[in-house]
């Protein structure tokens, strides 16, 4: 019986992968490669909710600049594993089972330290000029956070953006630890299974998925973010001003 199981484990690297669908224990890769996706996007998309706002809201009143450095090195010193850890225990005891939730949870949280850190230095560094020209043309704070300030900001947010899901695809393999799925199972079970090529088959595909997403993320940043504001900040400044200019002075024909 050994002898027949020894005979049909696959030989090398691309048997594995041509065998992958047909395995029911770990799952197509499809599925799984959907599964890691959905997690690092679901949580890469709370955590801007979460975060963008009250960084841009901090950073225009230049506010909590020590609460930002904290919030930006605590994420860094908390390993994503203790998180995860932490999330299931919490998820267990609230009968809500190792997946989705703690995994939800655990990427949130490491995502928010770097759009948060992105977010705050960008609002910073929107050139004063323009927001002294805003305010000068009676724009109101809300105004200048949604108009000026937002969009000069806008490409290093999404380097932020794009940054965390990167980290997000790549270390929700962490997951397969604690009962999740995605492309980590496969490194999980390889491990269990001492099968060598299933490892190396995981890792690839995680290592794949987090290039690639930084490569669509990169074009989307590209085709979202203006030509005026990828310009020199000079340029940023002009084109800011011009859009603001008839609003104002349409109110103040309409006082």
């Amino acid at each position: 019986m050994s002898a027949l199981l020894l005979a049909a484990e696959p030989t090398n690297f691309w048997e594995w992968l041509h065998e992958s669908s047909t395995r029911t224990i770990t799952g197509p890769i499809p599925h799984n490669l959907w599964l890691t996706l959905w997690h690092a996007l679901a949580a890469g998309a709370i955590a801007v909710v979460l975060t963008v706002p009250v960084a841009v809201f901090l950073a225009h009143h230049r506010k909590a600049e020590l609460a930002a450095s904290w919030i930006v090195n605590l994420g860094r010193i908390i390993p994503t594993v203790t998180i995860l850890a932490f999330a299931v225990v919490i998820s267990l005891r609230n009968g809500l089972g190792f997946a989705p939730y703690p995994i939800l949870f655990a990427l949130t949280l490491l995502a928010i330290p770097p759009i948060f850190a992105n977010t705050y230095t960008a609002v910073r560094q929107a050139s004063p000029d323009a927001v002294s020209s805003a305010r000068a043309m009676g724009l109101t704070e809300r105004q200048i956070m949604t108009g000026v300030e937002l969009p000069l900001a806008l490409p290093l947010i999404l380097t932020g953006v794009r940054t965390a899901l990167t980290q997000l695809v790549a270390t929700e393999a962490l997951g397969a630890l604690f009962g999740g799925g995605g492309l980590g199972i496969y490194v999980r079970f390889g491990f269990a299974g001492d099968d060598i090529y299933q490892i190396q088959a995981g890792a690839l595909l995680v290592a794949a998925a987090a290039m690639g997403t930084d490569l669509v993320l990169a074009v989307v940043a590209r085709l979202v973010v203006p030509k005026g504001v990828r310009a020199r900040p000079g340029r940023r400044r002009a084109a800011t001003v011009t859009v603001r200019a008839p609003d104002v002075a349409s109110a103040a024909g309409a006082g």
